[in-house]
C-alpha cells in the first residue's frame, strides 16, 4: 500500500480493505486487464499497475439510495471497465482534467466506470459526467462503499 499510511491497524480504512478481501501483499495476475489496456491504447502508469496488481478482482456490494432500496456493486477490473467504456469518452475526460486515465473497474452496479491517473487519483464517470471520488484507489473504494458524494470537475 505504498499510495497510503493507513491510520493504523485498527484503521476504518484497513478495516474495509481486509473486508472486501485486500491483504498486504496481495498479488493478482494483471494479464487480461494489460491485454484490454493495450488494445485499447491506454497510458498504464506504475501506479496504476501497482495498485491494480494490489486490488484487481475486488469487488463489494453497497446500499442503493434508500428511497430506491437494494445494494449497488464495485468491481475492480481493468479488462472489464475497457471493454464497456468508448475510448473517445474517456479521451473526453482526459481532455477535462489535462491527464491521461486509465479505467480500473466501475460502481453503481455498472452505471460509473472508475479511471485512476498518474498519481493515483481516482475518477467516476458516466456520459459527460466526471467527478473525483478520491486522492488514491483505495480511498476511492471505501468512499464508494460509504456513499460519499463525487466532487465534480
Amino acid at each position: 500500500m505504498d499510495q497510503m499510511e493507513p491510520a493504523g491497524e485498527g484503521s476504518e480504512l484497513l478495516r474495509f480493505l481486509r473486508g472486501i478481501g485486500w491483504y498486504p501483499g496481495r498479488r493478482v495476475n494483471l494479464s487480461a486487464d494489460l491485454e484490454e489496456w493495450e488494445a485499447s491504447d491506454y497510458s498504464v502508469p506504475g501506479i496504476v499497475h501497482q495498485w491494480m496488481s494490489e486490488c484487481g478482482g475486488l469487488e463489494f456490494e453497497y446500499p442503493r439510495h434508500s428511497s430506491v432500496g437494494g445494494m449497488h456493486a464495485c468491481v475492480v477490473s481493468g479488462a472489464l471497465s475497457t471493454r464497456r467504456i468508448h475510448r473517445a469518452l474517456v479521451a473526453e475526460y482526459e481532455e477535462m482534467i489535462g491527464g491521461l486515465l486509465c479505467p480500473i473497474g466501475h460502481s453503481a452496479s455498472g452505471n460509473l466506470f472508475l479511471l485512476m491517473d498518474s498519481t493515483g487519483a481516482t475518477y467516476g464517470g458516466h456520459d459527460h459526467f466526471l467527478g473525483k471520488v478520491a486522492d488514491d484507489g483505495y480511498r476511492a473504494l471505501l468512499a464508494i462503499w460509504k456513499r460519499e458524494p463525487l466532487i465534480r470537475l
